[in-house]
């Protein structure tokens, strides 16, 4: 699974509307979500990709939950593989966040499960809805690295592998993040 854009944008703009956001956050803010996703998907074109979505309004774990329920599938994501926008996380550390946040927490509970290891306000960005998210391409293990090339070529605002796709088993959560 690669993503198109480091997540972050639901704090940031949280912050924004509370005048808590630095006049850098706000710009790079701006900038980020002025970047449209065609040049991801034009990025891909030749390369087997077995699913897309973009990550906004129910963030990377409710998207993340559409994707692997509607395969059939299981997504592991790897939390430390996961781009953060600069300052999003200290914002949510301090207790900047949508309620969209809380909101997607207690409606995902059951489909996503929660290494411990994974520190509370990084897992909480997860669930924040991004507003002009990027995308979340799944593509075949063999050519996860040739799409992480093509995407930092073609400029995107991040190109990273954050985690993958596997058979599941009956009971088990549809998305599990890891450390």
């Amino acid at each position: 699974l690669v993503l198109t854009k480091p997540l972050g944008m639901g704090p940031v703009a949280t912050a924004i509307k509370r005048a808590k956001a630095t006049k850098q956050m706000e710009e790079g803010a701006m900038r980020q979500m002025a970047t449209l996703n065609r040049v991801a998907m034009e990025a891909m074109a030749g390369l087997k990709v077995h699913g897309a979505t973009d990550v906004t309004g129910f963030g990377l774990m409710g998207h993340g939950c559409e994707m692997a329920e509607g395969a059939g599938l299981v997504l592991e994501i790897r939390a430390a593989d996961v781009p953060v926008f600069p300052g999003a996380l200290d914002l949510v550390r301090s207790g900047v966040f949508s309620g969209g946040c809380s909101r997607g927490k207690a409606y995902l509970a059951a489909r996503v499960q929660v290494a411990d290891a994974v520190e509370e306000a990084l897992g909480n960005i997860f669930y924040d809805a991004e507003t002009s998210g990027g995308l979340m391409l799944a593509v075949p293990e063999n050519e996860g690295e040739k799409a992480v090339r093509r995407l930092r070529d073609a400029g995107t605002p991040c190109h990273q592998i954050i985690g993958r796709f596997r058979k599941s088993t009956v009971g088990e959560p549809f998305v599990q993040e890891k450390p």
